[in-house]
């Protein structure tokens, strides 16, 4: 490329493990595979799909954004943002430039839905529950032989707060998806609110104007609950 500081985004249509763990198919891949491998791009792309079609796999990660390594990015899906189009809205923006090397992808945040049984099929449910049992167990043995009592110096305090939150985050990192939150990221989208956004999207696509206004109904109510 002839200079530093670039940044790629759009449909490319394009399947591999690479940026999606969750395909087993490689389709239209060998120019992008290329060109990432020969300019080092970063890859900012999270597990989240960006497209949710009704003949899609339940995770299709097309619509990338790849940068040099010379730029940092601010980057996520606004999932709450309900569109005539069955892509996600990515919204990235532009944080800094270095001299050299990749730049960090800071979590912000995890994503816990994965843990909580609720709703869920029974299979899943187990699987959710299973898996908040582990995350558990991590954490006891982490903060196992600690304790504060009335004695407690104000240094212990400190400490104890420090291992605190290195235990959250360990435990986090390993049993949660992690998130790089944006400033127009909503804490209380949850995944009904997700589906309802896309159903919303594909009957806007089919023009059936009787099913949108029954979709933004549902939306609407889901929201205030």
């Amino acid at each position: 490329m002839r200079v530093p500081r670039v940044v790629i985004a759009g449909d490319i249509n394009a399947h591999t493990e690479r940026w999606n763990l969750h395909t087993k198919k490689r389709v239209n891949v060998q120019f992008w595979e290329g060109l990432v491998e020969e300019h080092e791009l970063v890859i900012w792309n999270s597990e989240e799909g960006t497209r949710a079609g009704p003949r899609t796999e339940k995770t299709s990660i097309i619509d990338l954004t790849l940068s040099s390594p010379a730029v940092a990015l601010n980057w996520c899906l606004l999932q709450e943002e309900a569109t005539g189009s069955d892509h996600e809205v990515i919204m990235w923006e532009v944080l800094r430039g270095k001299e050299g090397g990749k730049p960090g992808k800071t979590v912000t945040g995890w994503d816990i839905s994965g843990s909580k049984g609720k709703g869920k099929e029974e299979e899943e449910r187990k699987k959710a529950e299973e898996k908040a049992r582990r995350a558990e167990d991590m954490f006891r043995q982490l903060m196992r032989d600690t304790r504060l009592d009335d004695e407690s110096t104000k240094e212990q305090i400190s400490g104890m707060a420090d291992r605190l939150r290195a235990a959250m985050t360990e435990t986090l990192d390993r049993h949660a998806v992690q998130k790089r939150w944006c400033s127009r990221s909503k804490r209380w989208w949850t995944d009904e609110l997700l589906d309802l956004r896309k159903t919303h999207g594909r009957v806007r696509l089919r023009k059936d104007w009787e099913a949108v206004r029954v979709a933004k109904r549902d939306q609407r109510r889901e929201i205030r609950r």
